[in-house]
């Protein structure tokens, strides 16, 4: 968890990668069992698919084939009727044809009126005989293609006409016509044989191919002549432009298109009468091919989702049962190393992080750093606001520095109280400074009231220590490390807080924060630097000596401090004028109205560290009165009484005495600024 202190220990890591394992091998396992099913499935359901395809052609054919069949037997029972026409001719000229007779050859009784009517035509065309009932209004077909080929050919055929011709009574029907000849030989006229393609309805009619399916009957020239089931209009109408006609016309395999006629897409087999001009097709619908397929599909697929879904559930539950048990796991080990208000590791689990990041700091020769925070002024806080509002505060810096650490290695953890400790494996010190700047900033932003803070707001103080495994410089060992950083967080505190000190910096003496007002206090600087007269400054040296004297220091200094030095204007004991203002201790009483007291500046951690300090003849004790420049307001600098060795005290009424002495220390520089502002003559009268 990016920037998080609830890293988990190496036997929670293991653990819970053994778990990830285990659900990833059962998650796999479940996945290809149900792929398997699913593929098994997958593969009948597709033969079903096939199978029913294949029985739908299968079936398709074969009704095409039985139509025809019928068909073709029909006409060859017509071309014996015409046959057995000529024969009672030639035994009997006078032949008519009355009903017993007209039943035996065309069939049919009462109404109905049989699968068509024959007539015998004479030499020249004009009708002689017919089976019809009726009178005829033609009675001449001469010009009839039937009877000038077989006037033409001597040859005894079956002649089929090519196209379908409409009988008398407005009815599809197709010629058949075979010749006549005399005694002699010579032609003497044409039996005709009208065959009523109506008479095939009942046929159509009694074929089982489903709600949706048909079978029709077209003409050599795209004219639909029959079809089961019946469409109103569809009789009669020329479909030879359609693409379903030309598949028809063409197809050799059964082939699957839309239906010119409904719409309805069908598989159809095509079926053709030899030398009849009709076509024959028989169309399924895909729909109903595939409707017990589906059916079968559907069970199959609800079976098995519900089987799926159950292993699924069992599984989920399953798993659900394991991740309570993992949780209630987990966090019994988290409790034994969190922090329960702010969710961070505790002191117990740092320490043996600490532990684990210093042993690897070691072998793998890297740097390892230490951050310690601590809220400033916590206690005001809690008691002013309440512990409610404490807690709160707390938990919301806590998430802050966990959301500012860009590292999973990077620990964080409550070490006591308001004060937090960060490690930071692999982090050299300047990284780690910068990084702990960065969290400062962060805890400054959140803009958390603190009435009773200089800041207005929550703020926090950071030590930095760095374990430097190629240094012989201190720290050299895990309990030194925390130490160091711990004397670099007391350093920032004393320092003026809301700061970063690191040990280094503590090494070498920690440098003031400017104060707020440092621009203002600057320039008011540069006027009284310019100001002073030689004068001036021995009447400082006057005052330096006697506040040496009476408060019994071994030496005694006015300053006045710029941006980089500490200026000693009047000085009694020093023969030096002036010092660096890091290495000023008056540059910590800059930003205080009252008396700057340090009994013994070797054991103060602001100053321990600084070469003013260090040695025999180092500065220890140290009292500083500020010097505020009245009409700004501004601290300028300070009186201040030092002497090298430590003290153990310093009384109100010692207080009140350097107070005074930095009263006419003020004074003087006061005499100095009215006189520089001055007119020149004013100023020359005066000198």
């Amino acid at each position: 968890m990016k920037g998080a202190s609830h890293t988990l220990s190496a036997d929670d890591v293991a653990l819970s990668r053994r778990r990830r394992v285990t659900v990833i091998l059962w998650t796999i396992v479940l996945v290809a069992t149900l792929s398997g099913f699913i593929a098994l499935f997958g593969l009948l359901l597709s033969d079903q698919r096939h199978q029913d395809w294949a029985q739908a052609e299968v079936a398709a054919n074969n009704l095409g084939v039985s139509v025809k069949r019928e068909i073709m037997q029909t006409f060859h029972g017509a071309d014996q009727a015409l046959m057995s026409v000529r024969e009672m001719l030639r035994v009997d000229p006078d032949f008519q044809f009355d009903p017993q007779k007209r039943r035996a050859f065309l069939g049919g009784s009462g109404s109905d009126v049989g699968i068509g009517e024959i007539y015998v035509l004479d030499a020249k065309g004009n009708l002689t005989l017919s089976s019809e009932t009726g009178s005829r209004l033609r009675t001449n077909f001469a010009n009839e293609a039937f009877f000038f080929t077989h006037e033409r050919s001597k040859q005894d055929l079956l002649f089929t006409a090519k196209m379908v011709s409409i009988s008398p009574l407005k009815e599809a029907a197709v010629i058949l016509s075979r010749r006549l000849t005399d005694a002699k030989g010579k032609f003497s006229g044409v039996a005709v044989f009208s065959l009523r393609l109506s008479a095939f309805l009942p046929l159509f009619s009694s074929l089982e191919l489903g709600e949706k399916g048909a079978i029709s009957l077209y003409g050599t020239d795209g004219t639909l002549l029959l079809r089961a089931p019946e469409i109103q209009g569809a009789i009669g109408t020329n479909y030879v432009t359609t693409q379903m006609f030309w598949k028809l016309a063409t197809a050799e395999e059964p082939f699957v298109t839309p239906s010119a006629i409904d719409g309805v897409e069908r598989l159809y087999s095509v079926a053709k009468a030899q030398s009849l001009p009709l076509i024959i097709a028989v169309g399924l619908s895909v729909e109903e091919i595939y409707a017990g397929w589906l059916r079968l599909a559907s069970i199959t697929a609800i079976s098995f989702a519900a089987l799926a879904g159950c292993v699924v559930f069992l599984s989920i539950m399953l798993a659900r049962e394991f991740r309570y048990r993992r949780r209630s796991e987990m966090r019994y080990r988290r409790l034994a190393h969190v922090d329960e208000l702010t969710g961070l590791f505790n002191r117990r689990r740092f320490d043996t992080c600490l532990e684990d990041a210093f042993f690897d700091a070691r072998e793998t020769a890297t740097p390892l750093s230490v951050v310690m925070v601590d809220v400033d002024r916590f206690k005001m806080f809690n008691d002013f606001y309440g512990h409610q509002k404490g807690d709160d505060c707390l938990r919301l810096i806590a998430q802050t520095i966990r959301q500012r650490l860009e590292r999973t290695t990077d620990i964080v953890a409550r070490y006591g109280g308001e004060e937090i400790a960060i490690i930071l494996p692999v982090t050299d010190a300047a990284t780690a400074d910068r990084i702990a700047e960065d969290v400062r900033l962060a805890i400054e932003n959140l803009r958390i009231g603190h009435a009773r803070s200089s800041f207005g707001y929550v703020t926090a103080s950071f030590g930095v220590a760095t374990y430097e495994p190629h240094s012989n410089e201190p720290p050299n060992g895990m309990e030194e490390l925390v130490a160091c950083a711990d004397e670099a967080l007391y350093g920032a505190k004393r320092s003026g807080r809301n700061r970063v000190i690191s040990h280094d910096v503590v090494k070498n003496g920690i440098p003031a924060l400017p104060p707020a007002d440092e621009a203002e206090r600057l320039a008011c600087v540069e006027k009284v630097l310019s100001a002073l007269t030689p004068s001036a400054k021995q009447s400082l040296d006057h005052i330096s000596q006697m506040a040496s004297q009476a408060l019994g220091m071994s030496l005694a200094v006015v300053t006045v401090v710029d941006a980089e030095e500490q200026r000693f204007v009047g000085r009694f004991g020093i023969e030096i004028e002036s010092t660096s203002r890091d290495l000023a201790i008056c540059s910590h009483a800059l930003g205080s109205s009252e008396t700057m007291v340090v009994l013994d500046a070797a054991r103060d951690v602001r100053f321990s560290g600084n070469e003013l300090v260090k040695g025999d003849r180092g500065l220890r004790f140290y009292a500083g009165a500020p010097l505020k420049e009245p009409q700004s307001g501004v601290t300028i600098g300070t009186l201040c009484v030092v002497d090298t060795v430590p003290h153990s005290g310093f009384t109100r009424e010692q207080h009140t005495l350097l107070a005074g002495f930095a009263a006419m220390a003020l004074e003087q520089i006061q005499i100095c600024l009215r006189q520089n502002q001055a007119p020149p003559r004013q100023r020359a009268a005066v000198g």
